[in-house]
């Protein structure tokens, strides 16, 4: 905590000095930089005091998360429309351990990224992985969720390896923006590729409309099961393991490094990987959170 503190202070006094050269020009202090001299109000999880998102979550009494519940088993809607799922047990441990209440703001993937931008939220909690485009927005903690990359087929497609699917004549979906899309891309660069939401994603290929999804593996499987018409391409070969992390806010250095130790401790002692077992099933594991 003393080292927050330090944070804390040292920031607080770059703030004042930029203030204080800063006061000397009326008309750059009113404009927000849009020209209109107006300064928009930040409120919600924007409102970080003494540059320490950290002391202002624990301030106001609430963690913000910012999270797509659409994915059964790691976060989605139970029978009685509460969030469920390891993402959501993992949130409500932070909140618990943060001492204080637990906000989650349910959108569509691809949302997110704006709404943290935004000054929504203080943690987005979907598996993101931190590809180099997304680095230059947002900072990505350490890996909390382990998952792997199958490609499900429509089984009329004719399609029997992973060499048929790199054709003009291959139409494939993914979830819009996701990592799945951008592996199509690098995998499978001509076959068209379809970027859509989850359910109309998976839908494409059970009616024949698509040829094959690229969808992490704990989805593909009950997917199939319910979807006799389909089948998965590749379920003794996925693609190599990936790893998902959260997403904090650029620049706050104090909550980020909270996070990680958090998430360090309890990677350390096996909770995690515990928690994932039960909830989703058998993990190769997370790396340590160094």
């Amino acid at each position: 905590m003393r080292k927050h503190r330090r944070w804390a202070i040292l920031l607080t006094v770059i703030a004042l000095l930029v203030a204080a050269c800063s006061g000397d020009d009326d008309s750059a202090a009113s404009d927000d930089g849009n020209g209109d001299g107006d300064t928009p109000a930040v409120t919600g999880a924007a409102a970080v005091i003494e540059g320490n998102r950290l002391d202002a979550i624990k301030d106001r009494g609430e963690l913000i998360v910012g999270m797509t519940l659409q994915f059964e088993p790691q976060m989605y809607r139970d029978a009685n429309d509460e969030p469920a799922g390891y993402d959501v047990e993992l949130v409500k441990m932070l909140a618990a351990d943060l001492e204080v209440e637990l906000t989650i703001e349910d959108l569509e993937f691809d949302a997110l990224i704006p709404g943290m931008l935004a000054g929504q939220f203080d943690l987005i909690s979907v598996g993101l992985v931190g590809r180099p485009a997304r680095l230059e927005q947002l900072w990505f903690t350490c890996p909390y969720v382990p998952y792997r990359q199958v490609v499900v087929i429509n089984n009329d497609s004719g399609i029997t390896s992973l060499d048929q699917l790199n054709s003009g004549d291959v139409t494939m979906t993914a979830l819009q923006g996701s990592t799945a899309a951008n592996l199509i891309q690098t995998e499978f660069p001509d076959a068209e590729l379809v970027e859509l939401e989850q359910a109309p994603a998976f839908l494409e290929v059970a009616s024949g409309r698509a040829d094959a999804i690229v969808v992490e593996e704990y989805l593909a499987i009950p997917f199939v099961q319910e979807n006799p018409t389909t089948s998965v391409l590749n379920p003794d070969d996925p693609f190599a393991q990936e790893y998902g992390a959260w997403a904090v806010p650029r620049g706050d250095v104090v909550w980020k490094e909270y996070v990680n130790g958090w998430l360090g401790y309890y990677i350390a002692n096996g909770t995690l990987d515990q928690m994932y077992t039960d909830i989703i099933g058998p993990t190769e594991g997370l790396p340590s959170c160094s």
